[in-house]
């Protein structure tokens, strides 16, 4: 599981790592990493700090994505209340609408 797009750049960069070149070239070369990221993992290729470096980064990332989930969860929560409310209202509608025609024409 997990991202192809992704899981394939990773692996042309362990391909790279692994013939003794860097790991932040072929990320950049991807597209598919935020300019941010391959500039820290960079200066951490050469201050010899990348374990350190790749650890901050998950970190931040994985509270990054946390925010935006409880944003979204946040926006939906208003969202599905106003449809509720619709639905709500049309089976009110449908049940009075009969009603209301059965009195005009009884009354």
């Amino acid at each position: 599981a997990g991202n192809k797009v992704l899981s394939e750049a990773i692996a042309e960069a362990s391909e790279n790592i692994s013939s003794g070149q860097s790991l932040a070239r072929p990320l950049a070369a991807s597209g598919h990493f935020p300019k941010m990221v391959v500039e820290m993992i960079s200066v951490a290729e050469e201050s010899n700090t990348l374990d350190k470096v790749l650890v901050e980064l998950a970190d931040g990332l994985e509270k990054r994505t946390t925010r935006q989930l409880d944003l979204m969860v946040r926006l939906l929560e208003p969202l599905m209340l106003v449809i509720l409310a619709g639905v709500i209202l049309v089976v009110v509608i449908a049940l009075l609408v009969p009603v209301i025609k059965m009195s005009q024409t009884l009354g």
